[in-house]
């Protein structure tokens, strides 16, 4: 239990300072902050369900405490929903909907209160739609090559 515990609270604090860097960091940390939340996949793969929701909530209090709206928004509405469609199971496909149309009401929103920029009028909900396959496909691939580095030094050792 308390190394269940320490998995989630140390990957929680990773997963916050490396959204924040999106603050700090001009043009890199957006980047950053895309792959800020695999390790609370780890923290799920690592320990159990109850703990990456512990971990993913007292993530998104510090977010909201060490960030801007913006910055709130990015996370919970656009970058939780493919992490979260990870971790539901596969036989509660209404979920899985509701998580797919999130990220792409969230950057037409985004579209309509931050870049309002009538070209990409209706490019924004095939953005949202694309950055939630990709950000699922990247999360799942990286954690699993995470997963397997870490059990190659557990056999080492």
């Amino acid at each position: 239990m308390v190394k269940n515990i320490t998995y989630s609270a140390m990957l929680s604090v990773i997963t916050v300072l490396l959204f924040s860097s999106q603050m700090f960091v001009p043009v890199l940390g957006i980047f950053i902050a895309f792959f800020s939340l695999i390790p609370l996949i780890l923290v799920y793969k690592m320990t159990n369900i109850e703990y990456f929701l512990i971990s993913t909530i007292t993530s998104g209090f510090l977010i909201l405490i060490l960030n801007d709206l913006f910055g709130l928004i990015f996370f919970t509405t656009y970058l939780l929903p493919p992490v979260l469609s990870i971790v539901v199971n596969k036989k509660y496909k209404m979920l899985h909907i509701i998580f797919f149309l999130v990220p792409v009401a969230s950057s037409y929103f985004m579209y309509k209160s931050f870049f309002n920029v009538k070209i990409f009028e209706y490019l924004w909900p095939v953005i949202g739609a694309s950055t939630f396959f990709v950000v699922k496909f990247y999360y799942i691939k990286i954690t699993e090559l995470i997963i397997k580095g870490l059990s190659a030094k557990d056999i080492k050792k």
